[in-house]
């Protein structure tokens, strides 16, 4: 897996005895009994400490802010997320086929980077993924608390969307996932059950996905920014999931984590050239639901 290291450094003043760096931290290097004068150093990324370093010197009237320590690798789209939390980024033998490290098969891929932190934008280094596995469910139950017909639940805290292109702009399925699976109003009615289950629930399928006994859930049902990113991805991730004998991600209504009012919410079509988002009825209609996960890998 390569480095990656940014340098940005903004002198305004004067550096003596100083050299700018980026192998050790990026930023400023001070030796020989050197000064940094009136500088700004800011936004330095690098894999061994970050800022103004060196041994003996000055550092007078400088700003020295946002400077990162990065312990990590960089994931590429279409790099395999492994069921140990490892990362492998694909080989192929001579016809084709994809090769694994000893003790990893196709079998053992839990998912698939379909967009990488190549700006380090994030101190952990955090990368989308997409499940190999899909599902087709119900947006939600009807969550009605009266056996009076369909009626689900408008979720707390997740915006209606009037339009598309409103909904492209949210990117946090994540939040989304756990407003939607801890809903009070679902629960148990009087003569019929309208609990979240993984199998009436696209949300709580992709919450569960996965999920070690104990441990907090860090799969959830993608937002519809995050359904784009993907599908500008699909020419990368889809033959991977071929070779590993998945299903491709083509020409079917998915479901996002928003909402559009009580009694739908907003599916993406894949690919988007064939059909723009539409709003699609939670408890009516059955899309395909693909987990996702924001993961983060560290050395």
């Amino acid at each position: 897996m390569k480095k990656y290291i940014r340098l940005i450094i903004a002198l305004t003043g004067i550096l003596t005895t100083a050299t700018a760096q980026t192998a050790e931290g990026g930023g400023a290097y001070i030796q020989n009994n050197g000064k940094i004068v009136n500088c700004v150093v800011m936004n330095n990324y690098a894999l061994n400490g970050f800022g103004i370093s060196g041994y003996g010197g000055e550092v007078i009237n400088c700003t020295i802010k946002d400077n990162y320590y990065l312990n990590t690798s960089i994931v590429n789209p279409g790099d395999m997320l492994m069921n140990d939390g490892t990362v492998y980024t694909p080989t192929y033998d001579t016809g084709g086929n994809l090769t694994f490290p000893a003790g990893y098969s196709s079998s053992t891929v839990r998912g698939v980077c379909f967009w990488g932190n190549a700006n380090n934008n994030y101190l952990d280094g955090r990368f989308w993924v997409i499940s190999v596995d899909e599902a087709s469910l119900n947006w939600c139950p009807s969550g009605m608390t009266g056996n009076d017909g369909y009626n689900p639940i408008d979720i707390a805290g997740i915006p209606n969307y009037s339009d598309p292109t409103s909904a492209l702009f949210d990117y946090d399925g994540s939040g989304n996932t756990y407003l939607i699976v801890t809903e009070t109003g679902f629960k148990e009615n009087p003569t019929m059950s309208y609990a979240l289950t993984t199998g009436n629930c696209a949300a709580k399928y992709c919450y569960e996905y996965l999920r070690v006994a104990g441990k907090p859930a860090i799969w959830f049902l993608p937002a519809m920014g995050q359904l784009r990113t993907l599908d500008n991805a699909l020419a990368i991730i889809n033959p991977i999931l071929s070779k590993l004998g998945k299903t491709s991600i083509s020409a079917n209504w998915y479901w996002s984590s928003d909402e559009f009012s009580r009694q739908q919410a907003w599916g993406y079509w894949f690919p988007s050239t064939s059909n723009t988002p539409a709003q699609k009825n939670k408890n009516g209609d059955i899309l395909k639901v693909r987990p996702m996960a924001i993961v983060s890998k560290s050395n």
